[in-house]
């Protein structure tokens, strides 16, 4: 019975110096900067609610950080993401696509990947709808370690990283702490597929 407690003990203690350790490694990634010039950027969805649709606060953060690079940088083109869930009334990508050009960016400078149901599909479907080039990716701080990995397995060579601070008042950024430690390791171990 002591060695079957002594070993539970261990296991707890491995996997909250796990999670530590990833939350740390998250962090760090991501206050990297992103490259200027970037030939596109490819926006992360996220949830859509209400009808009409509009961008939950998560996506609209991603959405007001690409605007500022976008303004710096008016020849990227953007390819906003994602396809629509049981639960939404629009395509993430489209109501993504309304909100950029409702703050000034111009029609023809946005594509719509509106398919994808997880980040590794809005990748592979992403790189197969724009020659990509030197890519700036968009999501929240807490995602981003992850949607690089992802980016990098799904054929983009020359990619970096523009982070959303996920404000304090967003239970997405706390439901991250946990979440993105499991989910590195799932889409580290099955999130091969080209």
């Amino acid at each position: 019975m002591k060695t079957i407690i002594y070993y539970l003990r261990r296991l707890v203690i491995a996997i909250i110096l796990y999670f530590i350790f990833c939350n740390v490694i998250i962090y760090l990634y991501s206050l990297k900067e992103p490259q200027a010039g970037a030939d596109t950027m490819v926006i992360l969805g996220a949830q859509v609610i209400g009808d009409p649709a509009r961008p939950n606060i998560t996506l609209q953060e991603r959405l007001d950080t690409a605007l500022i690079y976008l303004q710096q940088n008016p020849d990227t083109v953007v390819i906003v993401c994602g396809g629509q869930g049981k639960d939404e009334s629009a395509t993430e990508a489209s109501v993504m696509k309304n909100y950029l050009i409702e703050h000034g960016i111009k029609a023809t400078q946005i594509y719509e990947e509106d398919q994808s149901t997880r980040t590794a599909q809005q990748f592979r479907y992403a790189n197969n709808l724009y020659p990509l080039g030197k890519t700036v990716v968009v999501t929240n701080e807490f995602h981003m370690l992850r949607s690089i990995m992802l980016a990098k397995r799904s054929g983009f060579h020359d990619v970096s990283a523009l982070s959303a601070n996920t404000h304090f008042d967003n239970k997405d950024k706390y439901n991250g702490v946990w979440r993105e430690p499991l989910a590195l390791i799932n889409s580290y171990l099955f999130d091969h597929q080209r």
